[in-house]
């Protein structure tokens, strides 16, 4: 069975909201993208939009980063 949702050590304190993107970064390669779906004090969920490699799963330890560059609209 394949996972579609991550759950990470990050929060509204860190500034994380609801429908940011995130990256999934092991070392300088890029995992996976991520879409935040809920958020917490301390923690949040995002389901994975997109894998870029069959090969490569999300493990823990992966490092997250703000996907800033991402076409976003604003409405």
């Amino acid at each position: 069975m394949e996972w579609s949702f991550v759950v990470a050590n990050l929060g509204e304190k860190h500034g994380v909201k609801i429908g940011m993107p995130l990256r999934v970064m092991r070392g300088e390669q890029k995992i996976a993208t991520l879409r935040v779906v809920d958020v917490r004090q301390q923690i949040c969920g995002a389901i994975i939009e997109e894998l870029d490699s069959e090969n490569e799963k999300i493990k823990v330890g992966d490092r997250l980063q703000v996907d800033a560059q991402r076409s976003v609209s604003l409405k």
